[in-house]
C-alpha cells in the first residue's frame, strides 16, 4: 500500500506540472468564487478540484482516510506551489467526508 500511495502521488504531481502550462481561467471574483465553492458537496469538490482540474480521479476506495488525509495535505502544497487556490479548511472537511464514506 506504502508503494501505492507514492506511485499515486507521483502520478498526480505529474499531471498538476503538465497542466501548469494551460492558460488559466478568468477567475470570478473573490466573493463569488467563495460562495460557490460553499455550495459544493464532497463529491463536486473532488470532481471540481481534482479530476477536472489537474488529474484522473483515483477511486476513492483505494484508500483508507487517514490515507487520504496525507493525499489531501500533499494535494494542498501542491496547489500552492503551483499558484492555484487552496481549498478552504470546511472544503477539505466535505472532500474527506466524501472519500472516506462506504458506499
Amino acid at each position: 500500500m506504502k508503494y501505492s500511495l507514492i506511485i499515486f502521488s507521483l502520478l498526480i504531481s505529474s499531471s498538476l506540472y503538465a497542466s501548469e502550462a494551460a492558460e488559466p481561467a478568468v477567475a470570478a471574483t473573490d466573493t463569488e468564487a467563495e460562495a460557490e465553492s460553499e455550495a459544493l458537496t464532497g463529491e463536486d469538490i473532488f470532481t471540481t478540484y481534482c479530476a477536472d482540474a489537474c488529474h484522473q480521479a483515483p477511486d476513492r476506495s483505494r484508500l483508507k482516510p487517514k490515507q487520504w488525509r496525507v493525499v489531501l495535505n500533499t494535494m494542498q502544497t501542491r496547489m500552492k506551489s503551483a499558484g492555484r487556490p487552496q481549498l478552504t479548511e470546511d472544503q477539505t472537511k466535505r472532500l474527506l467526508e466524501y472519500l472516506s464514506k462506504d458506499d
